[in-house]
């Protein structure tokens, strides 16, 4: 009864953030605050040479490398259902990542307002980038989460943290998503995440 509370309440809190973090997207170009935190980001960057080699990840062949440490990663955390959950999870992003920007048609920044490295096309949120970070990295933190606590428990949340950060900069830095759909796009994939490991009844160790 209490794991069917705990999935309850998880799936309830995945669709009001989904909602809030969707419907941003959907009725505003951008939030207050994007632009000057977008502005504080890229001039905190130590250029843009890094940016390349990192968005070069989500791309074949290194994107299975990343797909594959995270199911492993998924199986040595939390057992074999968990490491289901993720292959299910990477095969819905990959399926239905791109097309998902349909539902917001939200713009990418404006080069009148933030700086903007070449011409980037199609939509903003999702970050379909950081889609495909969050099932995979975005993942493996989660059911770090769910741990007791202990070093190693630590050290995963700790390295998953930076790990998405850098991410999410990879993708403001050249100005291709502002801060509210790197945010939005993990706060939706890490909160169906959690309901997804509760329902298939992931243990926490």
């Amino acid at each position: 009864m209490a794991a069917m509370t705990a999935t309850r309440s998880l799936l309830i809190a995945a669709a009001l953030i989904t909602l809030v973090a969707g419907g941003q997207a959907r009725l505003f170009p951008y939030l207050p605050g994007d632009v000057a935190v977008e502005r504080a980001v890229q001039a905190l960057s130590p250029g843009t040479g890094w940016v390349a080699p990192v968005i070069s990840t989500a791309s074949a062949p290194l994107k299975y490398v990343l797909m594959a440490i995270a199911v492993l990663g998924a199986w040595r955390l939390a057992g074999a259902r968990a490491a289901l959950v993720v292959i299910a999870a990477i095969a819905v992003e990959q399926a239905f990542g791109e097309s998902s920007k349909l539902l917001f048609s939200r713009p990418r920044p404006s080069g009148q307002l933030v700086a903007v490295m070449g011409a980037p096309s199609g939509f903003s949120f999702p970050s379909t980038f950081m889609t495909l970070y969050s099932v995979t990295v975005g993942a493996v933190g989660v059911l770090a989460w769910r741990l007791a606590a202990s070093p190693r428990r630590t050290a995963v949340l700790a390295l998953c943290a930076v790990v998405l950060m850098v991410a999410a900069g990879a993708r403001i830095v050249p100005g291709a998503h502002w801060p509210s759909d790197a945010l939005g796009t993990y706060a939706i994939c890490l909160s169906w995440l959690a309901a997804a490991f509760s329902a298939a009844g992931v243990p926490q160790r």
